[in-house]
């Protein structure tokens, strides 16, 4: 009966799990839409509405106790804050990349982010780096310098993108908070100050609502929706789904990006391609790696 439970769990999670990816896949779309609005509002904005949204789920999911208790410890908000902090630096270069027309450096990114978390599992968490890894990494710094060299400028969204998401996720992993919690927390952590900065710096405020299309206001009061449901989703998925197809699935999301970019007409230079190519690589050795240790 166990095993039984297992299979059904298993069956009901895998499409839950593709669909939160195919959410994150076509992000690029909402936010090109949304690309006649400054970045830094829209994070702004971004945050406050999840902060919003994650406060009225709270008792819906009868975690807002859970919630109430996590101001009382200041180890918890430290981490919280932290972990806020990288995940809106990494909401900020992905807006401002795909809202600039460099989708395919925002799927650099993304590509990118499995392996800076090794790196940063070896580096500040002492974890072991076995050799397939290792390759892989340098690999990956390989397609960046690249990329780098040949196309004659820095990937700074890419390198923001992956940075800031392997720092977000350490934080996250000494983090003992449930998902629903820790975004809710993360979110009205720094939702005062975005409420602040939206009314009081030029630089951060919206355009007239008279300047902006139909469209674009008609999707910014998703902004919140948007950003908790792939998650929500995701947190419902992983405990139900084995981790290997986890690890192998997150790939589904800088590959759609990638096939955005080149639908929405992004030039995808030689020295660019190559530079993808060594990542690739990398990412196969990753995979190949991460088999090793689970045999």
């Amino acid at each position: 009966m166990p095993e039984e439970t297992a299979v059904a769990d298993r069956h009901r999670g895998l499409p839950v799990l593709l669909l939160a990816f195919a959410v994150w896949g076509l992000f690029p779309v909402y936010w090109k839409y949304l690309g006649e609005v400054p970045a830094l509002p829209l994070l702004l904005l971004r945050l406050v509405l999840t902060s919003v949204l994650c406060l009225l789920l709270l008792p819906l999911f009868r975690q807002w106790k859970t919630f109430r208790e996590t101001f009382r410890c200041g180890r918890v908000l430290s981490l919280n804050l932290a972990a806020a902090l990288f995940l809106s630096a990494n909401w900020f270069s992905f807006i401002w990349a795909v809202g600039n027309g460099r989708i395919l450096e925002s799927s650099l990114g993304y590509f990118l982010c499995p392996l800076v978390s090794v790196l940063l599992g070896w580096l500040v968490e002492k974890e072991r780096l076995p050799s397939l890894r290792g390759l892989a990494v340098v690999c990956a710094a390989c397609g960046v310098a690249i990329i780098i060299f040949l196309a004659g400028r820095l990937p700074l969204a890419a390198l923001a993108i992956a940075g800031s998401w392997g720092f977000y996720s350490l934080f996250k992993k000494r983090n003992p908070l449930p998902p629903l919690v820790s975004l809710g927390l993360e979110s009205s952590l720094l939702a005062p100050f975005a409420l602040l900065a939206l009314f009081t710096i030029p630089t951060a405020r919206f355009p007239e609502p008279t300047a902006l299309t139909p469209v674009v206001q008609a999707l910014l009061p998703f902004l919140g929706a948007v950003t908790a449901l792939p998650l929500l989703l995701f947190a419902y998925a992983l405990p139900r789904v084995p981790l290997s197809t986890v690890g192998m699935g997150q790939y589904i999301v800088p590959s759609a990006h990638f096939g955005l970019a080149l639908l929405f007409g992004e030039r995808l230079p030689l020295a660019v391609l190559g530079g993808f190519a060594f990542i690739w690589v990398g990412l196969v050795l990753f995979a190949f790696g991460a088999r090793q240790l689970k045999n």
